[in-house]
């Protein structure tokens, strides 16, 4: 008798819906064959009602919460907190003297070129910064002891601030963290509100970047508190007794005592476990990655497996310093709203950033929305139809749809936009630039071209829009995932534990410098051990040492990985370091981003990294046995004309061929659209693969009706 199997659940909670997918895992692996997925709406007055209503669901499907091995759920709470300036009400400790520090920032205008560009508004008015004589030194050296008085002074100033949440960011605080750390804990005590200590938090130099990541988790702190402490125990009351873990921006995930300790490493978690599922699923692969739901669609960058990671994204106007998945986000979801400019001398068509939200949505949702989405035009054109729509759980009203088109092609007075098919080619089009503008800027930043990777579409409009993006790069190869709907509540279900540490030195990649930097590497290696054992996840899993280094003189660093550990128990230990392999790896990396090295400039290293990652079981793939059947045709509106579509669907007794566009394919949970001159087929993990056959070119408008 086979055992039952043990299910790892993820979740993510979109601004229209909220994801979750119960992965069965066995000893050979997790079987995504076998996985259950389900979507709901999001409720943003209460994220957590809708994550109870999706777990009911899965529990309906046949996921017992006795077989539940863990659950993991990504949320951008924190994030649209930010975004929206919903943050809890924060001061600041500083020291003497450095009370503009965040106001001044880096001292640079937003646009170097536009003198009249107005700097973004400062996290922290400066009547909620309070001084302290208190700094210290290189070494970690107090330059100064803060005595009673002066503490009670502090203290007090504080608590007249009547913050919700205080960031402690002394000068020189990354070298004395525990220090730092420990006053923190005296005002959390005192005050009755969370401290949060930038050098504990993030000991790297840079004291703009470390003060304004200590206010970012001041802010979302007691939101996030409140948030997950209300998740935990809903999910309690279920009766679900798994632990809880939440996804992080690194595109791993932490326990939930973890995520409570730093709320801001969880910020841009949503996109960055979708990034992270492509790069387990396609290891041998260079992808792009499209994840387009309803307020934005996310682009990321997986190279052999491995997502780009970042330390120099931001969040607004705000530098974000920890790594993070580089994801770039552009405003075209498939909520985004299709509206008329009157701005400037010539009334234009505009589409998103502003979006429908989940409430009341788009026009053809029938819920009372009054503004034409990007779904509307996806309506009209036939490439979504009513009674395939989540499974035929929501009815969609095409002819409103259509309406709320012919009124703003009214509002657009353009002969070629006077109607609801002029609009809705118009859309398509405006949106496909837009991301193929932002795709082509993400891949320049890496040194690649859009046509040497193939790109991995998800989110419920994903596949829906991927051909028509693919098409304007040029680029021939589209893969939409057997889970795409809910590929990001995948990528949370499979993500490993993870974190990332960091620690400043200064040291030459000499002998004796190396030294230095060993023991330091040493160090953080034996903290990340320390804590994977905290997460319950045992000691199995893979170290990773990196540096951040330079040319002596040169203004910028690179981040090269020096050191690799992966074995069954990571307690066994780093390799030493040497210098001439820190110095010989550094010139491979500074030949690959500069075209050139020069041994003999000294390299100098500013920061040691470790990234600790627990055990990845592996993931199986095999079981799709479907073709593709067609099951109807309708009218497709696709390179500005209408087209007789073959209407698919996965079936046992399909074909396994290509199938040559136009074309939809109705999965229940999105709609895949087939142009003229590709094709797609059904491959055995039941991911479908579309294929570019015409000869055209990237940028040939063609196929957007230009």
């Amino acid at each position: 008798m086979t055992a039952a199997p043990r299910w790892r659940v993820g979740v993510d909670v979109g601004g229209t819906f909220t994801d979750l997918v119960a992965v069965p895992t066995h000893r050979t692996g997790h079987d995504l064959s076998r996985l259950v997925a389900h979507k709901v709406a999001s409720t943003p007055h209460d994220p957590a009602a809708a994550v109870e209503e999706g777990l009911r669901g899965l529990a309906e499907r046949g996921v017992a919460f006795a077989d539940v091995a863990s659950v993991t759920h990504g949320t951008t709470i924190g994030l649209n907190a930010i975004l929206q300036r919903r943050g809890a009400r924060v001061a600041v400790l500083t020291s003497r003297g450095h009370r503009d520090l965040v106001q001044i920032g880096r001292a640079r205008l937003p646009r170097s070129f536009d003198l009249h560009a107005a700097p973004p508004a400062p996290l922290v008015p400066r009547d909620r910064v309070v001084e302290v004589d208190l700094r210290f030194g290189a070494d970690g050296t107090p330059v100064a002891t803060l005595d009673e008085p002066a503490y009670a002074a502090a203290r007090d100033a504080l608590a007249a601030t009547t913050a919700a949440a205080v960031a402690v960011c002394l000068v020189g605080g990354y070298a004395a963290p525990a220090a730092e750390a420990a006053l923190a804990a005296r005002l959390t005590a005192d005050l009755g509100v969370p401290v949060t200590s930038a050098g504990a938090l993030w000991p790297e130099s840079g004291e703009y970047e470390r003060t304004v990541l200590a206010v970012l988790d001041a802010q979302v702190r007691p939101l996030m508190t409140a948030y997950l402490t209300s998740l935990r125990d809903r999910v309690a009351q279920l009766g679900l007794t798994a632990p809880l873990f939440i996804s992080t921006s690194n595109g791993g995930s932490v326990s939930l005592a973890a995520a409570l300790e730093r709320p801001v490493t969880t910020v841009l978690s949503g996109p960055a476990a979708g990034v992270s599922a492509a790069g387990l699923l396609w290891p041998d692969r260079d992808v792009v990655t499209l994840d387009m739901g309803g307020t934005s669609s996310d682009i990321g960058v997986v190279r052999s497996g491995h997502p780009a990671v970042t330390t120099t994204t931001s969040i607004g106007d705000h530098p974000l310093t920890m790594p993070v998945v580089d994801v770039e986000a552009i405003g075209a979801g498939g909520g985004s709203v299709a509206w008329a400019d009157g701005s400037g001398a010539v009334v234009a068509l505009r589409v998103g950033p502003r979006s429908v939200g989940a409430v009341p949505g788009p026009v053809a949702y029938g819920q009372g929305g009054q503004h034409p989405a990007l779904t509307d035009a996806y309506v009209h054109a036939g490439a979504i139809a009513d009674g395939a729509f989540l499974q035929g759980r929501m009815r969609l009203d095409a002819a409103a749809a259509t309406a709320a088109l012919d009124a703003l092609g009214a509002a657009l007075a353009d002969p070629g936009t006077d109607d609801a098919t002029g609009v809705t080619d118009a859309v398509l089009r405006t949106a496909t630039a837009g991301m193929s503008t932002r795709v082509r800027t993400v891949l320049a930043r890496h040194g690649e071209v859009p046509d040497a990777f193939t790109f991995v579409a998800f989110g419920g409009a994903g596949g829906t829009h991927t051909a028509l993006l693919a098409h304007e790069l040029g680029v021939r190869r589209v893969v939409v995932p057997a889970a795409a709907a809910t590929f990001c509540a995948l990528g949370a279900a499979l993500a490993p534990v993870r974190r990332d540490l960091v620690r400043s030195v200064h040291a030459r990649a000499d002998d004796a410098g190396t030294r230095e930097v060993d023991a330091v590497a040493r160090a953080l290696a034996a903290t990340a051990v320390d804590w994977l054992q905290e997460q319950g996840v045992g000691t199995e899993g893979e170290l990773t040492v990196a540096v951040d280094a330079r040319y002596d003189a040169q203004p910028t660093t690179l981040t090269v990985d020096v050191a690799h550990v992966g074995t069954p128990d990571v307690r066994a230990g780093l390799p030493p370091l040497r210098a001439e392999d820190v110095a010989d790896l550094f010139a491979q990396a500074h030949t690959r981003y500069h075209g050139f090295a020069d041994p003999s400039v000294p390299v100098v290293v500013e920061a040691v990294r470790v990234a600790v990652r627990g055990a990845q079981a592996p993931v199986v793939r095999t079981g799709g046995r479907d073709g593709l059947r067609t099951v109807a045709h309708r009218r497709l509106r696709v390179d500005g004309r209408w087209h007789d579509a073959a209407v698919l669907a996965p079936a046992p007794d399909g074909t396994t061929d290509a199938v040559p566009g136009p074309a939809v394919v109705e999965k229940g949970d999105t709609s895949v659209v087939v142009p003229p001159g590709w094709t797609v087929t059904l491959d055995g993990a039941a991911d479908l693969v579309l294929t570019r056959t015409a000869t055209t070119q990237g940028g040939d408008r063609s196929a957007h009706g230009a």
